[in-house]
């Protein structure tokens, strides 16, 4: 019961921050004007054409994204339970951006299309990081080292993209705010092709979240109710690595709401059920929408990026997370 208010109030919420910002941004538009450009669009009218073909294509982007992001840092930090992974701790974003960029130079591709080697870095950027935080625990479980293993892992491939894009800083102009993570009014291309992924995962997940659950209380007990720890917990990571690449491939590498997110909703709302998923995904929502809110509105009529801003609000969030990790160690 506790959950499914948190979820109705959540949902409120996420109503309110998409009226406003439908309404704020460089110029503020009544609430008049935004129910008649969504009812009643007309292309002729400027007010209109902001509202319908800037301002909600921007919001769908960050209500996709937000969404599918901190279901995807949830099911992470379940499956492998850490408190500090997420799908940027872990390096998966820096690899599917050293993915893309090559893909881009070596190959002309774009848009959608960029999708499979984003999924391709991903992949090979997590395998990197349980590998080198393998090697650095010799044995031990220290939460610690598997971030350390992913800021190593993120470091390398950053560096990659680093050197490709300054063989030719002039073929990645149009893509620069991309690459720091941000929303653009055309991101909605992308995303017409790559929602279904978003969507065929959270279904996923809510279908398996009973076993993630039962995964969290070990391995050896999940299995002894019929629960195959090894199955699981490779769908789940399959699942939240593509969902996180598909965000990327979108809105490039906005970090922190994979981390903070399910925080936030074990906080409020417990940490198992199928209920606690969805109330992550509109979460999610709701934060990365009130960074694009603050993006357009803080500087007006300059725009901000929204990975700045959530990188500004994000890295005071890790390291209190890490603090209290680390409280929890010596206690």
């Amino acid at each position: 019961m506790k959950s499914f208010v948190a979820l109705t109030l959540a949902s409120l919420l996420l109503t309110v921050l998409c009226a406003l910002q439908l309404m704020m941004g460089a110029r503020l538009f009544s609430w008049h004007a935004v129910l008649a450009a969504v009812t009643d669009y007309n292309s002729r009218d400027y007010e209109h054409v902001v509202i319908v073909k800037q301002r909600l294509t921007r919001l769908v982007v960050a209500i996709y994204c937000g969404a599918v992001l901190a279901v995807a840092g949830s099911l992470l930090q379940k499956i492998m339970r850490n408190d500090l992974v997420s799908p940027s701790t872990l390096g998966i974003n820096s690899g599917a951006i050293t993915s893309v960029v090559l893909a881009i130079h070596l190959g002309g591709l774009s848009g959608a299309a960029l999708f499979w080697p984003a999924l391709l870095g991903g992949v090979a950027a997590i395998g990197t990081t349980l590998l080198v935080a393998a090697v650095v625990a010799k044995g031990g479980r220290d939460p610690l080292n598997i971030v350390l293993g992913g800021a190593m892992t993120a470091t390398f491939f950053s560096s990659i993209t680093t050197f490709v894009v300054s063989l030719d800083p002039d073929g990645y102009g149009n893509i620069m705010n991309w690459l720091v993570g941000d929303i653009g009014n055309f991101d909605y291309q992308p995303l017409r092709l790559l929602w279904p992924v978003g969507l065929c995962g959270i279904v996923a997940t809510l279908a398996l979240s009973r076993s993630i659950d039962l995964l969290t209380l070990g391995g050896d007990q999940a299995a002894s109710i019929g629960v195959s720890p090894q199955i699981v917990y490779l769908f789940a990571l399959a699942i939240a690595i593509i969902m996180a690449i598909s965000a990327v491939c979108i809105v490039g590498p906005i970090g922190f709401i994979g981390l903070v997110v399910p925080h936030m909703t074990r906080l409020l709302v417990g940490e198992n059920g199928r209920c606690t998923l969805l109330f992550s995904a509109v979460l999610g929502a709701c934060i990365l929408t009130t960074a694009d809110i603050l993006a357009r509105t803080m500087l007006a009529p300059r725009l901000l990026t929204v990975g700045t801003v959530m990188a500004l609000s994000g890295g005071t969030a890790f390291f209190v997370i890490v603090v209290s990790v680390l409280r929890r160690r010596t206690a």
